[in-house]
């Protein structure tokens, strides 16, 4: 006789969970933290109670949706890989094209409206949906360049002193010109040149001159 114990209730459906984190980011992008779990439901084609069977409730949803946009710029496995070896120019240039692929999206401006919002009512909660999103890429680029540090790359510098500098070089006064839609998106090659660039800047600051580049 098998004594496992099976789980009760029955298996959640993936395909109904990633209908209603769809849903949930087409609303919440398009109109803003108001949108209430029945619309979502709705828009996902499924009923008010499987939204619950998966999100317990409507900050849980915004965390889900928030957490994989996250990893659609890197996962946390992918980013573990980067520590793994040693920190390199090419390191650097992969992650902020990463960043800033996803900082050039022309959806950013839902996102931050999405958290600016809650702020008027639940600033705890935005502080850390912040640090879900915009905030958790700023930390791991932190984190780069501390092992950039240790590993002599870098001259001894602050990591979030530096990891403020080095967006400001990659992001500059065209980010908030295509958040405001006066400015289109950047290309992918527009991308990768900002972040060559900025990380050129950078590194003749910071860059220890007897570091030979691999």
């Amino acid at each position: 006789m098998n004594d496992a114990k099976r789980p009760r209730g029955r298996p959640k459906d993936t395909r109904k969970r990633i209908a209603l984190l769809d849903a949930a980011r087409d609303l919440f992008l398009a109109t803003g933290p108001h949108v209430t779990t029945e619309q979502v439901a709705a828009h996902a084609g499924v009923a008010k109670s499987t939204l619950y069977a998966n999100f317990p409730d409507k900050a849980a949803l915004i965390e889900a949706v928030l957490r994989r946009e996250a990893d659609r710029t890197i996962t946390d496995e992918e980013f573990d890989s980067y520590l793994q070896e040693r920190i390199t120019v090419e390191t650097l240039t992969q992650f902020g094209v990463r960043y800033l692929s996803f900082v050039n999206s022309a959806e950013l401006a839902g996102w931050d409206r999405l958290i600016s919002s809650l702020g008027l009512t639940e600033p705890e909660l935005t502080k850390h949906f912040f640090n879900l999103g915009p905030g958790r890429n700023q930390r791991l680029l932190e984190e780069l360049l501390r092992h950039a540090v240790e590993q002599d790359m870098l001259l001894p510098v602050q990591p979030e002193r530096a990891a403020d500098l080095l967006t400001g070089l990659w992001l500059g006064f065209v980010n908030l010109e295509i958040k405001l839609g006066v400015s289109a998106p950047l290309s992918d090659k527009d991308v990768y040149d900002r972040v060559e660039r900025g990380l050129n800047l950078f590194l003749k600051v910071y860059e220890k001159s007897e570091w030979v580049r691999s």
